[in-house]
């Protein structure tokens, strides 16, 4: 009988220390992603400067600002998803227009998804030019 008890006994402990590796690599892995957090909220990333280092204004592209915050909606080709249609937006509306919605939405759009006064403009200009 007292076999038994001792194979049973191992069997628990065989358990508890898969348990045990268990938890501690999910502590260390919770730790590490924990210590990752705070550098990144410490540390945030750098946005791109409006100047170059020469000091001249780069330009804005509207096209990738879109593509980053638009097409998900409007689509990549402008073809309208889950928004309208904007392959030939600029016929519609005026650039202001076009602006006016960008900064404040229009129907099932969101204002403030972009707040960049220049890329609100360069999107409203480069969407005006679509006839």
């Amino acid at each position: 009988m007292a076999g038994n008890n001792f194979k049973k006994d191992m069997r628990q402990n065989d358990i508890v220390d898969s348990a045990r590796a268990f938890f501690t690599s999910f502590g260390v892995l919770f730790l590490i992603f924990l210590i990752a957090l705070v550098v990144s909220l410490a540390y945030p990333q750098k946005q791109e400067a409006a100047e170059g280092p020469s000091g001249a204004t780069t330009t804005v592209d509207p096209d990738k600002i879109f593509q980053a915050n638009c097409a998900s909606c409007h689509g990549q080709n402008l073809e309208g998803i889950v928004g309208p249609k904007l392959a030939n937006i600029g016929s519609q509306l005026s650039e202001k227009e076009i602006s006016d919605i960008i900064h404040n939405g229009k129907g099932i759009m969101p204002p403030g998804i972009l707040t960049d006064p220049k890329e609100v403009s360069a999107v409203a200009k480069w969407l005006s030019e679509k006839k």
